[in-house]
């Protein structure tokens, strides 16, 4: 019998992981969600053991045409591992500088991405450790880098993800600050790297400042009029300027990678795609950013540190991301209280190791609003299908094509072209186009290969003679409570009528069973029940 409205649980959990399923939803009521949070905020460092060992079994099929250093051509035609998710810079980077030299084909910069696509879909659907994916799932939005820019921006995200935003993703936000500020995708993306001491670019520090930083809510315009710069500083300062924005550009200049460029030797630096502070890229003229003195600070990155330490420690940082991180969970207009429960935890950790795991302590376990508030968040196409994929026990294997799957939609992996990451708004995601793509998808997703599941397994036998029983199982699977009445009628009516599920079941006939069966889920994960997480 299905109920009225889902339970604490499954509200809670939905929220912070990428769908709840039932077995997730008897462990927290079993534990208590307080319990399943705890175990979830000490993940350990990396993939969980089953995940890391089901990685490592995947291969994608390569094949393509590759010329040899002695002018002849030959066939690659293997299956491979994902080995670009575990290359470090000199494989990636050989990757980038050999399609430019002719020496590796182009196909090889495909790969990478469609290795990590797979490695995001594969990670979403099957880890234990669902909070700590969420949360990557934020922080890469928030520090957003659009593989489009270039192929030094797309051929480094392996280690972009790996090294900057995977490790910190419930650590210290100033720690990650910095490991975004040095990788090669996000240097390449917003130019610093090519940043030079006669004109500092100012893309970088624009974006540090107004997206990942205090906020464009924060900015004061060309100067600052209400005098608060020249009396208040750093952390008390009320916001930045245009000219804060300069400063910054200045004290971050000399940060690059190793491409070639000119050494402050009067040389050339080597090109292996490394992160180095470059004193030859470095502006020296740098004077006060948000009213602290920067040009006594002579020590090699000093500046560039100086300035990350007073964004990460603002106040208008803790406001902007705290709120960010709300909406993401809660919907567009979340609970006053969590977010100030949320900022107060930032700003009294702000030197923690686990400072953000501390704030979302904060917000789960200090209230009960996590599993009390009514959904109001909007699944994205890409939450909504690994959501379809959880609730269903899927298996999803590695597929090549995996980083086009929710493109149409405008949810691609990494494809968001611009800093300020996709909108993260109802709003955005209910347009007619969104809608009825989304809803393709969720119909014929379950029939990929790569995804192995069998539904009609699944199903307890006795409830194979009632579509009431079926139906409800499923629904109860994937949503957890009764659908509103039009929706529900519909489902049964698929279910009772020719060509659905009880018809399939009279034929004896495997090949109308599951498919019978896949298109059920299909239609339950087209509900707006489903569409809320």
């Amino acid at each position: 019998m299905l109920t009225a409205k889902p339970s604490f649980e499954r509200i809670a959990l939905n929220r912070v992981t990428f769908g709840a399923r039932d077995t997730d939803v008897a462990s927290a009521e079993q534990t208590g969600f307080a319990g399943w949070v705890e175990d979830q905020l000490n993940a350990p460092t990396g993939d969980d053991a089953a995940l890391d060992a089901f990685l490592k079994t995947q291969t994608m099929p390569v094949s393509y045409r590759k010329t040899n250093p002695d002018g002849t051509s030959s066939t690659v035609n293997e299956d491979r591992g994902l080995d670009y998710l575990y290359a470090d810079t000199a494989e990636l980077w050989g990757v980038l500088t050999g399609v430019n030299q002719g020496t590796v084909e182009q196909f090889e910069q495909i790969r990478i991405m469609q290795e990590m696509a797979a490695g995001h879909y594969i990670r979403n659907t099957h880890a234990k450790y669902q909070l700590r994916e969420v949360l990557v799932d934020f922080w890469h939005n928030h520090f957003n880098v659009g593989r489009q820019e270039s192929d030094m921006v797309s051929d480094m995200l392996p280690l972009y993800d790996r090294d900057a935003i995977r490790p910190h993703a419930l650590g210290n936000f100033r720690q990650m600050l910095e490991a975004v500020a040095t990788s090669a995708s996000m240097l390449f993306f917003l130019d610093n790297a090519e940043s030079n001491k006669n004109q500092p670019n100012e893309n970088y520090a624009r974006e540090l400042l107004e997206l990942h930083t205090l906020g464009i809510g924060a900015y004061l315009g060309v100067s600052d009029q209400t005098g608060g710069s020249g009396t208040q500083i750093g952390g008390n300062a009320p916001g930045y300027t245009d000219q804060d924005v300069i400063e910054a550009s200045r004290a971050l200049s000399g940060w690059t990678i190793e491409f070639g460029q000119r050494n402050s030797s009067g040389g050339y630096l080597p090109s292996t795609g490394n992160f180095i502070y470059n004193a030859a890229q470095h502006n020296t003229q740098a004077q006060k950013f948000l009213g602290i003195g920067l040009s006594g600070l002579t020590a090699p990155m000093q500046q560039g540190q100086m300035v990350l330490d007073i964004c990460a420690y603002h106040e208008s940082t803790a406001d902007f991301v705290c709120r960010k991180l709300c909406v993401r969970l809660f919907g567009d207009a979340p609970p006053d209280a969590v977010v100030e429960r949320a900022k107060a935890a930032w700003l009294a950790n702000t030197q923690a190791p686990d400072q953000i795991a501390l704030v979302l302590r904060a917000i789960l376990l200090e209230g009960d609003e996590i599993g009390t508030v009514q959904q109001a968040k909007v699944r994205r196409p890409y939450e909504r299908l690994i959501a379809l994929l959880r609730t269903t026990d899927s298996v999803v294997n590695a597929n090549a094509t995996m980083k086009d799957w929710v493109s149409p939609m405008g949810d691609g992996l990494f494809v968001w072209p611009e800093p300020d990451g996709r909108p993260d708004d109802n709003t955005f995601w209910l347009t007619s186009v969104a809608t009825l793509g989304t809803w393709n998808l969720l119909l014929q997703s379950t029939a990929v290969k790569q995804i192995q599941t069998s539904l009609y397994d699944q199903t307890p036998p006795e409830m194979l003679t009632s579509a009431t029983q079926i139906a409800d199982y499923w629904i109860e699977r994937l949503i957890g409570y009764m659908p509103e009445s039009a929706a529900y009628t519909g489902i049964m009516d698929y279910v009772a009528g020719p060509g659905g599920v009880m018809a399939a079941l009279k034929t004896g006939n495997a090949n109308l069973i599951e498919p019978a069966f896949r298109k059920l889920v299909g239609l339950i994960a087209c509900t707006e029940e489903f569409a809320y997480r």
